[in-house]
């Protein structure tokens, strides 16, 4: 007995449900869009003040109480995305000596925290950073490699960012868990922010992203500037195996540069093979 074929069923998205999204997606972008907008206008603003000193309240002075990397980071963490700028102005970058190396003789690793980046665009971030930049897996900070160069040259070194498969583990040096990726170029440079030297430790990726890859026209213009936090007791005071902290601002070529950043910190922390933070 031959049966009538089966009819096909097709969903149709109500004309409704359709104006709806369409709508969603449309205010969404708007608020982002005026998110980004806001955020440049106010580094613009910031570093135009800077220019003129006696009309910028400094927050540098809060940054020279803190007598250590821990109370840094507490620090940073409570500040606003406003006098988190702020501060980056009135940072320097850091000499060779400041810097923290992941090699066999100083085994290193920067842990990385994201800052506030205001109400809006911090989840934006922390999408980008956690789950689009790792490919899914968690940021925990960089890995700088000893320098090839003097930093007077170009180029100094490289350097990688380090992710975890888990949100909550503790990593040490040679776990396996550990993943080394996204490599970037460092080096030493004038920078459009300004400061007492203008210059910035840039970290940027174009070098080594992919040039048959669509993803990597997002990274490819993926950049990373850091100064350093001056702390109370840094200097002669300095604790043998303390490192400086880095303030670090992201930004994509692409969409707004230099102007609209993201603020983060990298706390230095020397890791042994197997047991975690020394």
């Amino acid at each position: 007995v031959a049966f009538p074929p089966r009819p096909i069923s097709i969903m149709i998205i109500p004309q409704s449900i359709a104006t709806i999204a369409t709508a969603a997606v449309g205010a969404a972008t708007i608020i982002l869009s005026a998110a980004s907008m806001t955020n440049m206008y106010e580094t613009y603003a910031l570093a135009q003040q800077y220019r003129q000193p006696l009309s910028l309240p400094s927050t540098s002075s809060l940054a020279k109480t803190w007598k250590s990397t821990d109370e840094a980071l507490e620090g940073l963490r409570k500040m606003k995305k406003k006098d988190l700028v702020e501060l980056f102005l009135h940072c320097d970058p850091p000499a060779k000596s400041d810097l923290a190396f992941s090699d066999s003789e100083q085994n290193w690793r920067y842990d990385g925290y994201l800052l506030d980046n205001g109400p809006i665009l911090s989840p934006i971030t922390n999408l980008i950073t956690n789950k689009l930049f790792g490919r899914g897996q968690m940021w925990r900070g960089k890995a700088y490699f000893s320098p090839t160069s003097s930093f007077d040259d170009a180029t100094i070194g490289i350097g990688k960012n380090r992710f975890s498969r888990h949100r909550q583990q503790k990593l040490a040096a040679a776990n396996p868990d550990e993943l080394l990726e996204r490599t970037f170029d460092y080096y030493i440079g004038t920078s459009v922010l300004p400061s007492m030297s203008s210059k910035s430790l840039f970290n940027r990726y174009a070098a080594h992203c992919p040039a048959l890859s669509p993803m990597s026209l997002i990274w490819r213009g993926m950049v990373d500037e850091l100064r350093v936090v001056a702390l109370l007791e840094s200097g002669s005071n300095k604790a043998k195996d303390e490192k400086v902290v880095l303030l670090g601002m992201g930004y994509f070529t692409w969409s707004g540069g230099v102007w609209n950043l993201a603020p983060f910190c990298l706390v230095a922390r020397k890791y042994c093979d197997h047991e975690g933070i020394q």
